[in-house]
C-alpha cells in the first residue's frame, strides 16, 4: 500500500476516524485524551492511598510539583473523573469523595472557602462572613463524606497574608479529616517553609521535564501517533524528529501535545497527512518559556 490507506499505525479507536472528511478529522483532534505514563500512574496510586486512608486529626497530604504545562492539571482531572459518584436521586445529601478546586489568586481565605462550597454545590450568598463561610465549608465537607480535596495551582496563594491561608488549610484537615492533594510549581516550596507544621504533613512528588533518554518518551510519542487521525505514518520516534519535538516543546508534556496537535491539523489541512520536520516548522506558537515570560510581565 502507498500509506494513504494503511491505518495500522493507528489504534482501533482512531482508525474509524479516517472515514471522516478533513473537517471532521480536525475536529476529532481537539478533545484531550489521557496518556497514563509511569509518573502519572504513580501520582494516581499515591492519591488513591490518601483517598482510602482512615480519617484522623492530622491527615496525610500529597504535593505534586512540576513546571507549568507539564501535566499536573491533567492528572488531577483524570483522578477526579475516575472517582465521580453518580447522583442518587433518593439520597438527601450527595456523596462526593473527591473534589477539585483551583487555588485562589492570592491568599484569600473567603475565595478558598467559596471554591470548596462551589465544588460540593453549595454556593453561599455574596456577602457571607468568613466565619459563616468556614462553618458552611467544613460542615459541607463532612456532609458529603469528602475524603480528598484536590487543589490545583496552589502556588497562586502567594502574597501578603499567605501565613493565614496556610493555617486555614491546616485547620481544614484537622477539623474534617480530609486529605489534600495539591498541584503546584516549585515556588510553592518557599511558601510552605512559612508553616513547618503544614509542610511536614505533605508527601512530595515531582514531575520533571521530559528528556530524550527517558524510556517512556518513545512510548509517549508512539501513543500520540496512534491517536492522531493521519493517513500516513509519521514515525515520531525517529531520533532526529523525536529530539526536535522535545526541544521545541522544552520537555513539557502539555507543549508536546499542543505541538503535535497543531502539526497534525496542518498536515490534514494541506494534504500532507503526516507529522515531520516541515509540519513542525509550520507551527508558529511562542515557546513555553516565552509564554511564561510574557505572563510574568502582565499585572494580574
Amino acid at each position: 500500500m502507498d500509506g494513504m490507506g494503511d491505518a495500522t499505525h493507528l489504534d482501533r479507536t482512531t482508525q474509524p476516524l479516517l472515514q471522516l472528511d478533513d473537517a471532521g478529522r480536525i475536529a476529532s483532534i481537539d478533545p484531550d485524551f489521557w496518556i497514563g505514563y509511569g509518573l502519572a500512574q504513580e501520582a494516581h496510586q499515591r492519591l488513591e492511598r490518601l483517598l482510602r486512608s482512615q480519617r484522623r486529626s492530622r491527615p496525610d497530604n500529597l504535593l505534586l510539583i512540576g513546571a507549568s504545562n507539564n501535566g499536573k492539571t491533567a492528572i488531577a482531572k483524570r483522578f477526579l473523573a475516575r472517582h465521580h459518584v453518580a447522583e442518587n436521586p433518593l439520597a438527601e445529601i450527595a456523596t462526593i469523595p473527591v473534589a477539585l478546586i483551583l487555588a485562589p489568586n492570592g491568599p484569600k481565605i473567603p475565595a478558598l472557602l467559596r471554591a470548596i462550597l462551589h465544588a460540593i454545590g453549595r454556593d453561599p450568598l455574596p456577602r457571607t462572613q468568613v466565619a459563616d463561610l468556614r462553618e458552611a465549608a467544613y460542615q459541607g465537607v463532612r456532609d458529603v463524606a469528602m475524603r480528598l480535596l484536590l487543589i490545583d495551582d496552589l502556588h497562586n496563594i502567594r502574597g501578603s497574608g499567605v501565613d493565614n491561608i496556610l493555617v486555614e488549610l491546616r485547620n481544614l484537615g484537622s477539623a474534617t479529616g480530609v486529605s489534600l492533594g495539591c498541584f503546584a510549581t516549585k515556588e510553592i516550596a518557599y511558601i510552605l517553609r512559612r508553616d513547618e507544621q503544614m509542610a511536614n504533613r505533605f508527601g512530595l512528588m515531582t514531575l520533571p521535564r521530559w528528556r530524550f533518554e527517558d524510556v517512556e518518551y518513545a512510548k509517549l510519542l508512539t501513543t500520540f501517533e496512534q491517536c492522531l487521525p493521519l493517513r500516513r505514518r509519521s514515525n515520531l520516534t525517529e531520533p532526529t524528529l523525536a529530539e526536535r519535538i522535545l526541544v521545541q516543546a522544552e520537555g513539557l508534556i502539555g507543549a508536546i501535545a499542543g505541538l503535535l496537535r497543531q502539526a497534525a491539523v496542518e498536515a490534514i489541512r494541506i494534504g500532507h497527512e503526516r507529522i515531520d520536520a516541515a509540519m513542525l516548522a509550520r507551527v508558529h506558537t511562542p515557546s513555553p518559556s516565552r509564554i511564561e515570560a510574557l505572563a510574568n510581565r502582565v499585572d494580574l
